[in-house]
């Protein structure tokens, strides 16, 4: 099994997981977590096979959410492919491309930070924090995606790590592992303190336990347009694939 189609069944037996449904459709899969409706990446198509027009991925998103009752659109496309991202600007999304990465090598230096590995509980109000910070997010919101968080952390294999400066919770990750395969995820630093190595700690420790707890393959993923990716590849990642997620947001007041 190539790298690619081992994270990918790593990957889909998780949404499963987390799911309360989920509909098959021509290319893919549809997930959907309908206990919290307004969580995007919770309630999208998963595209793993090629349509006949990448124009019809965009239609196929209105028949199978918008019967669903989901204001929301959002299409996770496994191809590295520029044909994809035409017709779903056109209609309105936005296109970002997810860099896959593979652990392959040794860190270029450790971590200079202590790491505690926590409960869900411990690290609650670090995660309610890095959400509030976002934009455009309400109180009910937060709180609803907080909720959903705590719920995938019972329903999945998950470890916390969380680091700590001057003794404020200043960052974290999760971790979540099946055997031999894991996956480093939610790796999160509040802005105060970042540039001081809390990233590296925290993800750096979830390595070392994903190995002692006997994983081979370890992945990571980033924005292919942002700076998290060049510590990744510092840490030891390498790249094997890339993504796309188109999202489409409701209209302000469906929000």
């Amino acid at each position: 099994m190539d790298d690619l189609a081992r994270f990918l069944s790593f990957e889909r037996d998780l949404l499963a997981r987390i799911s309360t449904r989920t509909e098959p459709f021509a290319w893919g899969t549809a997930y959907f977590d309908e206990d919290h409706r307004k969580r995007h990446i919770a309630n999208f198509l998963f595209v793993d096979r090629d349509p006949p027009e990448p124009a019809a991925l965009v239609h196929e998103a209105d028949r199978v959410l918008g019967a669903a009752g989901y204001p929301h659109r959002m299409v996770v496309v496994q191809a590295d492919d520029e044909r994809y991202a035409p017709p779903f600007v056109a209609a309105g999304y936005r296109g970002d491309r997810t860099l896959m990465m593979m652990l392959r090598r040794a860190p270029d230096r450790p971590a200079d930070l202590e790491v505690e590995e926590c409960s869900f509980a411990a690290c609650r109000a670090l995660t309610e924090e890095v959400y509030r910070r976002e934009p455009d997010m309400t109180a009910g919101l937060v709180s609803d995606f907080v909720a959903q968080h705590e719920a995938w952390s019972r329903a999945i294999p998950s470890r916390h790590f969380l680091a700590r400066i001057d003794g404020v919770p200043a960052g974290q990750c999760e971790l979540f592992q099946d055997g031999d395969v894991a996956q480093v995820e939610w790796v999160d630093t509040l802005e105060e303190y970042r540039g001081r190595g809390v990233a590296r700690a925290v993800v750096l420790a979830a390595i070392q336990a994903a190995r002692a707890s006997g994983a081979a393959h370890i992945y990571i993923h980033a924005d292919d347009n942002d700076w998290p990716k060049q510590l990744y590849g510092r840490l030891g990642f390498d790249p094997y694939a890339r993504r796309w997620e188109f999202t489409r947001e409701p209209p302000r007041e469906a929000r």
